[in-house]
């Protein structure tokens, strides 16, 4: 039998979602391999682990300047290289677990959705330790020089544009896959609008906006939803505060006047059913929820994405004409009334977003690890 692993590492909530999506759908497609599902950090020291999660976190929460300087810095080749010493050393010394794991298991193919797990693979297999196939599966739209290891087999991109990048940065053509972001089969087969309005308890009639800040709900999102009062028409508004509590809190006490509703959530398994509920979308750009709302024909306003990946993501919807990128709170009130008054114009922008999704990345990107195994 078929061993298949499936890896991620719980540092945001994104890369979990790709491998969730990735795992669900090997076992729809039932192809008879053995599939195994892990966070690569489980398998690293305590002290790794804390410090990999802690430090993104309250890196972008309370520096988020200083991420993005990293993150442009390290995308330059010559510093880069400064850096990789350092990087080749804490990741060999706190991944002896993940190695000896990887060596016992031997999986016939690895599809991973973070950039840590392919480094050590890479380590193990011109060490010739292992034979498994690798498929990186990069979860933004635009790459980073972190996201490229030697021995991958195959790259699994979100665009061409990704694939171009991806190109300049050496990459072969020939392991380059633009199939898309994986995202769960709910984007595909989600329900009507009215029918997810209904299920919801919202009112089916009003223009309905949804904030989604991510799973750590970071961002002006007060300030955005107070500005909503002034607009001259009834709408509804869906909060999705993620794990922050304290949000939540003060999201219940926000009152935005007659004929404008609010329904506050934390943390939703079913965003799917928030996102066809919806007639656009306040939020940011993560590589998973920029894939996500594309599936669905979803509009976002991009504002104040968190510097480094984001950044790239908001740039491919405003250069392609898929969504919003704006700096001020003034624009995003604009941009909303401007699609209230012209549903027209709405459900043109809303088709061409349909056609830039890829609902079926999964199921793709499944198709392919299966016919590298030959199965």
């Amino acid at each position: 039998m078929k061993k298949i692993l499936v890896i991620y590492a719980s540092a945001g909530d994104g890369h979990k979602k790709a491998a969730e999506a990735v795992y669900e759908e090997l076992l729809y497609q039932k192809s008879g391999a053995q599939v195994m599902p892990i966070d690569s950090l489980n398998y690293t020291t305590k002290v790794f682990k804390f410090f990999y999660k802690r430090t993104y976190i309250v890196m972008i929460k309370k520096f988020p300047w200083l991420w993005g300087f990293f993150y442009r810095f390290l995308n330059k080749r010559f510093f880069f290289a400064l850096a990789s010493p350092f990087r080749m050393i804490a990741n060999t010394v706190n991944s002896n677990r993940l190695e000896g794991f990887l060596r016992k298991e031997n999986f016939d193919i690895i599809i991973s959705t973070h950039f840590f797990a392919p480094y050590v693979i890479s380590r193990l297999k011109k060490r010739l330790l292992i034979k498994s196939r690798l498929i990186n599966i990069i979860t933004d739209f635009m790459p980073h020089l972190y996201w490229i290891s030697p021995h991958v087999d195959a790259y699994v991109v979100a665009s061409r544009e990704t694939a171009r990048g991806l190109e300049d940065m050496g990459v072969a053509r020939e392991r380059i896959m633009p199939l898309g972001i994986p995202v769960r089969r709910q984007f595909s087969s989600a329900a009507s609008r009215q029918q997810a309005r209904a299920g919801l308890g919202l009112a089916g009639d009003k223009f309905t906006i949804l904030m989604m800040r991510g799973g750590l709900g970071v961002g002006p999102v007060e300030e955005v939803l107070v500005r909503l009062r002034v607009l001259p028409f009834d709408l509804q508004a869906i909060v999705v505060c993620g794990h922050n509590t304290i949000l939540r809190k003060r999201m219940d006490a926000v009152d935005l006047g007659p004929g404008k509703g609010i329904k506050v959530i934390g943390f939703s398994h079913n965003v799917a059913m928030l996102m066809a509920a919806s007639d656009i979308m306040i939020g940011k750009a993560g590589g998973i929820t920029v894939a996500e709302a594309l599936s669905m024909g979803l509009p976002i306003i991009c504002f104040n994405p968190i510097p480094g990946q984001e950044w790239g993501n908001t740039s491919f919807l405003a250069d392609n004409n898929l969504g919003f990128k704006v700096k001020g709170l003034d624009e995003i009130n604009a941009i909303i009334e401007d699609m209230w008054r012209n549903p027209f114009s709405r459900g043109e922008l809303e088709r061409r977003i349909r056609q830039a999704g890829r609902p079926g990345a999964a199921g793709d990107t499944v198709r392919l690890a299966l016919r590298m195994l030959k199965i």
